[in-house]
């Protein structure tokens, strides 16, 4: 039996994660704009015919291999977040630590996102990927910072905000680490947001405070 006999029989799930990882290859290989269907059709044993039988193109295909790293991502540090101590404060250190982990700095992973956000502007599919998984990921990082608001009292805490400056923070430090290894390792990179949050509780709250008369 051939390659793409052996395909068309898989269960509809083990075809998708067959062909996002050939998609991963051909990103990290020839970055968005060299990844054809033509090539990915070839690193995954099968035609373009029928590749084009599921997705419309490639800018789909791209979008649901983009979502289903971020799957994997946020299940990790959800995860990480289950397994802490019961407060927010221990949460967010966990999440920290699921963000430096090895599975999230594997240089494969850092690649393939480094060309699914070349790709955001240029292609609407992506744009709307990006857009979800940017939300969900923002979602986590408000709920936690909410709840660290409510355990030390907090009033007028702007949770949102609070969550674009920390998930802007952990995205500038993971593709710093991704484009240079040596800048800094996982431990200060842990050592540079738990700063960030005890800059919070020691009084940075106050910079995120919902504008009302009592701010």
């Amino acid at each position: 039996m051939n390659q793409e006999a052996r395909f068309s029989r898989m269960e509809p799930e083990l075809r998708k994660a067959n062909l996002i990882e050939a998609t991963l290859t051909c990103l990290k290989r020839h970055g968005f704009q060299g990844a054809s269907i033509r090539k990915i059709s070839a690193e995954a044993g099968v035609s373009v015919g029928l590749i084009s039988h599921h997705y419309s193109g490639k800018d789909e295909l791209v979008a649901e291999a983009y979502m289903a790293i971020t799957g994997r991502v946020m299940t990790l540090l959800r995860d990480a977040m289950e397994q802490a101590a019961p407060n927010a404060r221990e949460r967010l250190s966990a999440f920290f630590r699921g963000s430096f982990s090895a599975e999230l700095l594997d240089p494969q992973l850092i690649d393939a996102w480094l060309a699914f956000w070349g790709a955001v502007k240029t292609a609407e599919a992506i744009n709307k990927a990006h857009d979800h998984s940017y939300g969900e990921y923002r979602g986590i990082l408000r709920k936690v910072l909410m709840e660290l608001a409510q355990e030390e009292h907090w009033e007028n805490f702007d949770a949102d905000l609070a969550s674009i400056s920390l998930s802007a923070l952990l995205d500038g430090l993971w593709l710093e680490s991704g484009l240079n290894p040596g800048t800094f390792t996982p431990e200060q990179g842990i050592q540079i947001c738990e700063a960030w949050v005890d800059g919070l509780q020691a009084g940075g709250r106050q910079r995120f405070c919902i504008q009302t008369s009592s701010c």
